[in-house]
């Protein structure tokens, strides 16, 4: 941080002195200019009027917070009038600061006087569509806690929402049905919205983002599994919900990227590669798509999930590519980044129970609570893989040990506090692990850091050229899995 209190430039000359003292004369004077205004991180140049009669013998700038410098004022020593001019750089924080010059004077004794202006430090201007990116000095601390250097950067200000218009699903998503294909595709979601900010920097090879959104849960409840006592099943929480008390999923964002020209990006941004209209090829196929009409086209797709990108700090690097006619609502081409490993696996099997092939957990944690993603680190350590499920739902762990759901409130759907995790998790190899985060719940909202490389050297993967423009889609997921707020038409350009 930029010292509090700088002095810089300080010259003294030798007061004129006899033994015949020579009268006062008056006081020196020092005139501070009016009001100036500057962004933080920049440079100001001012200008202080000085006089006196006694002949000015030392010149002195200081500055509250910032840094005040002058080009050497030995010209003005000796001299009766003349002008200081102060180039200031201002902090990295808005505040109101001040630039003091001060001087005195030949006399055998020497008479002070100084002068203050006020500084009006303040941010970049914000912009709804641009995401200006700053080119910094060095790299930010990548940990979720927002260092000053990001006020360097412009704030993309904008609101995500989900949209309205996309139609009935026209199927069932979850296992049990319940009418789902009348509902809305995005239904429990539709018209949500979520505030966000965006700045992005870089320096070197490296290109760096910061976004904050508002979101006062942190969901990491994802498809837990629980105990149905009815017909003595174990269930997965619904992944698409139906209402909005039946969301159980994770908070997630993405961006889309256009590697080289895709069809109508520019102007329809995601809208461009993603298409409901299709035919349903069978039931639980998602009606909504993405996926590119032309030959060769290609998106960088970078997909940031709660639960399976945060326990190894990554943001899943993907693809949507182009697919053949006829169109069907099994038409797909969004896939991971080539030659790359997914961070995540289900937390599924099926076994038999004696009466028929049922789906249970693949690992639990004895005894565990709250917790919603099992690392392959704990696998047959601290997690114990199940080997049987009996008729009444009682599972068998390999090495001994059974867990009992009867009657046992822990395994309530919705509630329960021993439901086991969905998912096992494992790092991100190859093309799938280019992009470095680090995201933080704040109680109110989400704070991510995260970074890549200008150019991964992937071809799957957009190459970021500093002196070109980028037309690019942003999208937050608030605890759903597939209904995200979209805010398409913001457009990348870089500082030089």
């Amino acid at each position: 941080m930029i010292a509090l209190f700088a002095i810089f430039t300080i010259l003294s000359i030798e007061s004129c002195t006899n033994n015949n003292e020579t009268p006062s004369v008056d006081v020196p004077t020092v005139t501070a200019p009016t009001a100036t205004t500057v962004q933080v991180g920049n440079e100001v140049s001012m200008n202080f009027l000085v006089a006196a009669e006694g002949k000015i013998g030392e010149v002195t700038v200081t500055a509250s917070d910032g840094e005040a410098v002058t080009i050497s004022p030995s010209p003005l020593i000796g001299k009766t009038q003349g002008v200081v001019n102060v180039t200031y750089t201002a902090p990295l924080t808005d505040d109101g600061q001040t630039v003091t010059v001060s001087i005195k004077d030949q006399q055998s004794t020497p008479v002070s006087a100084s002068a203050t202006a006020d500084v009006n430090v303040t941010l970049a201007p914000e912009s709804s569509s641009e995401l200006l990116v700053a080119k910094f000095a060095s790299a930010p601390s990548l940990d979720g806690d927002i260092d000053d250097m990001w006020n360097l950067a412009q704030k993309l200000v904008g609101t995500t929402t989900v949209p309205s218009n996309l139609g009935p699903r026209m199927t069932y998503y979850n296992e049990d049905g319940i009418n789902e294909d009348l509902l809305n595709i995005f239904e429990a979601y539709t018209g949500e919205t979520n505030d966000f900010t965006m700045r992005s920097g870089y320096v070197g090879d490296d290109i760096y983002f910061l976004i904050e959104w508002e979101d006062l849960e942190d969901s990491k409840d994802r498809q837990s599994w629980y105990f149905d006592p009815s017909d003595k099943l174990w269930k997965g929480e619904h992944k698409y919900a139906n209402a909005s008390d039946d969301k159980f999923y994770e908070d997630k964002f993405a961006f889309l990227f256009p590697i080289g020209t895709v069809t109508d990006f520019s102007s329809s941004s995601c809208y461009a590669t993603c298409h409901t209209e299709s035919t349903i090829a069978k039931d639980k196929d998602k009606h909504t798509r993405h996926y590119l009409k032309n030959e060769g086209e290609k998106i960088d797709m970078w997909h940031w999930k709660r639960v399976r990108g945060t326990h190894n700090d990554r943001i899943d690097d993907q693809r949507i590519t182009y697919e053949e006619t006829p169109y069907t609502s099994s038409s797909n081409g969004r896939s991971g980044d080539e030659d790359g490993q997914s961070g995540y696996s289900n937390n599924s099997q099926t076994l038999n129970n004696g009466d028929e092939d049922v789906s249970v957990p693949l690992y639990v944690i004895p005894g565990g609570t709250d917790y919603y993603w099992i690392p392959v680190a704990q696998l047959d350590n601290e997690a114990k893989k199940v080997e049987s499920v009996d008729i009444n739902g009682v599972l068998t762990l390999e090495g001994g040990g059974e867990i009992d759901p009867t009657d046992d409130a822990g395994y309530d759907q919705g509630t329960g506090n021993k439901r086991f995790p969905s998912i096992l998790t494992r790092d991100f190899t190859g093309g799938r692990a280019d992009l470095t985060i680090k995201a933080k719940h704040t109680g109110s909202g989400w704070v991510v850091e995260f970074t890549r490389k200008l150019d991964t050297q992937d071809d799957d993967d957009v190459v970021f050229d500093t002196t070109k423009e980028f037309p690019f889609g942003f999208a937050i997921f608030d605890n759903a899995a597939i209904a995200h707020g979209i805010k398409p038409g913001l457009n990348m350009k870089f500082e030089q």
